[in-house]
C-alpha cells in the first residue's frame, strides 16, 4: 500500500513537471513568434539560459524574468513589473546592429482596464519604436521636451511609469550585457511616493486656514442612505448603479460647518481630476460620499469615497476623493463681451495634444484668459455643452492645467492629463469667465432653432448670445466688432431681428439686411 502511494506520488510529480515544461515552452514559443513579428529579419531566437543568475541582473534589473539572444546576442526581455492593482509583463525587442528598440508588446495588463487598458494599444507602445539605447526613457504628463520623453497615457500616471520601468529595465539589462556599461538600477514596483495621496481618508478645507481630515472610519458614525440612480457620462454612456454612503451635509454638520453660507465646493480626486459644485445643486441636490457600490466595496482606485449626485450628470460625480473645499465669494457672472472662437485664437500657436490616440490641435486655457486681460480670479469659468450640460470651474484650476481641444471627436470639449474621456465636457457651445464669453458658433447651429437665410443657414443673434450667457433683457444696444476693429453698433430694437451665420473660418452677422462680415467680438453699448 505504501508502494503505491509513493508511486502515485512520483507519478504526480512527473506529470506537474512535465507539463510545467510543455508550458513554458509552449509560452517560449509565442514569445519567440513575437520577436520574430515585430523584427522579421531576426535570425536565430533562443533563451539565454541562466542569464538570470548574473547578480548584476538580478539585483539592478529585478523586472528582468527572461532573456532571448538573436544571432547570438541579448536583445528580447520579458520584463514584469508592479502596477496601481496588478503586474503588467511586456516584451521589450532590440536591434542590437542600429542600437534602437525595434518594437514593444504589452503581454499581460493586470491594472485596472478603465485607465490602464490604453497602454497595449500601438499608439502608446509606438513611442518606444526606434528610440535609442544610451539613456533612460523618462514619463511626462504631456509635452516631451527631450527625446527620451515618454509621454503618459491620459488618467494612468502609475501604469506608464510601470510600462517606462519595464522599458528601462530592458535597457540596463542590454547595456550591461551587450555594450558593457552599467547603468543604474531601475525598480520593479512603482515607489510609494507615486501613490503621494492617501486612499484612506479626504481632506475639507475651508477659508482663513481651516481643514479636518476625515477618515473612512469615521464614516460608521453617520447614518447610511441608499439611492438607485444613473450615472450618465457625456460620451452617451449611461449605467444603472445603487450607492451607498453618507451625505457631505451630514460631515459638515458634525463639525459646525453650514454648507449653505457657501457659495461652491470644489471636489478634487487622487488622480487630480477636479469638478465644482455650484449653489444650485449644493440646494437642490444630494451630495453622496459613497463606498458602496451595487452592493460591493468600491475598489482601490477610487477610495476613499467616491461622489454621487443623483439627477447630475458624470462630471460631477468625483472618484477617489482627497479634497472638498468650500468657496465663500464667487463673483457673479456678468458677461459684457462675447468673442467668435476662430478669430480670437487666429494670433494664438495651438498644441497638438495626444489624448487617448488622438492628436488634436487645441489650446491652453490660460493662453485664451491672457486675451481678456484681468480676469476676475473670483469668478467661475463655465464651460456649456451641447447636450446642456453646464460645468463651473475656479480660474486657477483650469488656467494652466486645461486645454480646450478643438479637432476631433467630441471637439470643442475640455482635457486635462485627469480626465477620462466620459467625464468631459463635449462640444461646447461656449466657454466664459465672469465678463468675456468665447463661442462655437457651428456647434449652437446644432442646439438652436436656425433658418436657411440666402446669406446662409443662421441663428438668432440674441439667442446666441444667450447661450454664451449674456443677459441681454434691457440691453439699450450693442456694438460689433470685426476682424479689422471696423465697429458697427446696433438698437435693441435691431437685435430683435439679427442673425449669426457660421461661417468656416468664424462668423458674419446679419442686421436690416446688411452682413458684417468676419465678426470678432460683440459688447455691451455704454449706456
Amino acid at each position: 500500500m505504501k508502494l503505491n502511494k509513493l508511486y502515485i506520488v512520483l507519478l504526480l510529480i512527473i506529470a506537474l513537471g512535465v507539463s510545467g515544461a510543455l508550458w513554458y515552452m509552449n509560452d517560449t514559443r509565442q514569445e519567440k513568434a513575437m520577436i520574430k513579428e515585430i523584427m522579421p529579419d531576426a535570425g536565430k531566437i533562443k533563451v539565454i539560459d541562466g542569464a538570470l543568475d548574473n547578480p548584476i541582473i538580478k539585483e539592478n534589473f529585478p523586472a528582468i524574468e527572461k532573456i532571448y539572444s538573436i544571432d547570438n546576442k541579448p536583445s528580447a526581455f520579458i520584463a514584469t513589473s508592479t502596477g496601481y492593482e496588478g503586474l503588467i509583463k511586456m516584451l521589450i525587442v532590440i536591434n542590437s546592429e542600429e542600437e534602437k528598440i525595434a518594437g514593444v508588446k504589452v503581454l499581460v495588463q493586470g491594472d485596472t482596464p478603465l485607465y490602464a487598458g490604453p497602454i497595449e494599444e500601438p499608439w502608446f507602445t509606438d513611442r518606444f519604436k526606434e528610440k535609442g539605447l544610451s539613456e533612460y526613457f523618462n514619463r511626462v504628463v504631456i509635452d516631451p521636451e527631450k527625446p527620451t520623453d515618454i509621454v503618459q497615457v491620459t488618467g494612468a500616471s502609475l501604469s506608464s511609469q510601470v510600462a517606462v520601468n519595464n522599458v528601462n529595465s530592458a535597457l540596463g539589462a542590454w547595456n550591461y550585457l551587450v555594450a558593457n556599461n552599467t547603468k543604474g538600477p531601475i525598480d520593479n514596483f512603482i515607489s510609494q511616493e507615486m501613490w503621494h495621496k492617501d486612499e484612506n481618508s479626504f481632506e475639507i478645507i475651508w477659508p482663513d486656514d481651516n481643514s479636518i481630515r476625515i477618515y473612512i472610519d469615521d464614516l460608521e458614525e453617520f447614518n447610511k442612505i441608499s439611492t438607485e440612480t444613473i450615472l450618465a457620462k457625456t460620451n452617451g454612456v449611461r449605467e444603472s448603479i445603487k450607492a451607498t454612503g453618507v451625505l457631505l451635509f451630514d460631515i459638515l454638520k458634525k463639525h459646525n460647518i453650514d454648507i449653505n453660507v457657501y457659495e461652491a465646493l470644489g471636489i478634487t480626486g487622487r488622480d487630480n481630476y477636479y469638478s465644482m459644485i455650484s449653489k444650485d445643486i449644493i440646494e437642490n441636490r444630494d451630495i453622496i460620499l459613497a463606498n458602496i457600490v451595487d452592493g460591493e466595496e468600491i475598489p482601490k482606485e477610487e477610495k476613499p469615497v467616491r461622489v454621487v449626485i443623483p439627477d447630475e450628470m458624470g462630471p460631477y460625480w468625483v472618484k477617489n476623493v482627497s479634497k472638498i473645499e468650500l468657496y465663500t465669494h464667487i463673483s457673479p457672472k456678468i458677461i459684457q463681451n462675447v468673442y467668435i472662437f476662430r478669430p480670437f485664437v487666429k494670433d494664438i500657436e495651438p498644441y497638438y495634444y495626444e489624448y487617448y490616440g488622438s492628436q488634436d490641435e487645441s489650446y491652453l486655457v490660460g493662453n485664451m484668459l491672457r486675451k481678456f486681460g484681468d480676469v476676475d480670479q473670483n469668478g467661475f469659468f463655465t464651460m456649456v455643452a451641447s447636450d446642456g450640460l453646464i460645468k463651473n470651474e475656479t480660474i486657477s484650476m483650469v488656467r494652466d492645467r486645461y486645454y480646450i481641444k478643438t479637432a476631433g471627436d467630441n471637439a470643442p470639449m475640455n482635457i486635462s492629463p485627469g480626465f477620462k474621456l466620459g467625464y468631459n465636457v463635449k462640444e461646447m457651445t461656449s466657454f466664459s469667465t465672469t465678463t468675456d464669453a468665447v463661442i462655437f458658433p457651428e456647434i449652437m447651429l446644432k442646439v438652436l432653432d436656425n433658418e436657411n437665410l440666402p446669406q446662409g443657414t443662421a441663428i438668432c443673434l440674441a439667442e446666441a448670445l444667450e447661450e454664451a450667457l449674456m443677459e441681454i433683457d434691457g440691453v439699450n444696444g450693442l456694438t460689433i466688432v470685426d476682424i479689422n476693429n471696423k465697429e458697427t453698433v446696433i438698437t435693441a430694437n435691431q437685435l430683435e431681428s439679427a442673425y449669426l451665420i457660421p461661417q468656416e473660418t468664424g462668423a458674419d452677422i446679419l442686421v436690416d439686411n446688411n452682413i458684417i462680415e468676419d465678426v470678432l467680438k460683440i459688447y455691451k453699448a455704454q449706456s
